[in-house]
């Protein structure tokens, strides 16, 4: 029997809230066993990157709270652990070469993990995604904000 438009659309869920939980859940978890061999939190990863990506950690302390949803205290604290662990310099402005390698190998492991679970998707597809969940974040940073 052949699916017709409208058995196939009743097959496939719309947008929302359960999909984007269970997608989120389902790569969150091969993300945290990707990072375990690092040693690293996922919070603590995305300091490294801030700090990879050349911004002061002022710039970095800015991002990590959007991105996170946490406090200044608790960003710069991330700063700290990750400066105590020998990963950024005294001053917190740059990776050490110790830091490099391991975000390095993190960068790497992750877009291997990005290829093989949407890489061959149609490019229409993602880009279609990528602008339906910009909205809705943008729309759920609005509720934060009104909050």
């Amino acid at each position: 029997m052949a699916l017709t438009s409208t058995s196939t659309s009743a097959a496939t869920p719309l947008l929302n809230g359960q999909v984007i939980g269970v997608t989120y859940h389902a790569i969150a978890t091969v993300r945290d066993r990707l990072l375990a061999a690092s040693d690293l939190t996922f919070h603590q990863s995305v300091a490294l990157k801030a700090v990879a990506d050349g911004l002061a950690p002022a710039r970095a302390v800015d991002r990590m709270s959007a991105t996170l949803k946490i406090g200044e205290s608790e960003a710069y604290a991330l700063l700290g652990e990750l400066a105590d662990a020998g990963l950024l310099d005294g001053a917190r402005t740059s990776l050490t070469d110790k830091g490099d390698k391991l975000h390095r190998g993190f960068t790497d492991a992750v877009a291997q993990l990005a290829e093989r679970l949407y890489g061959d998707l149609p490019a229409v597809d993602r880009e279609t995604a990528a602008r339906a969940l910009a909205h809705v974040t943008a729309r759920a940073n609005a509720e934060l904000d009104a909050q």
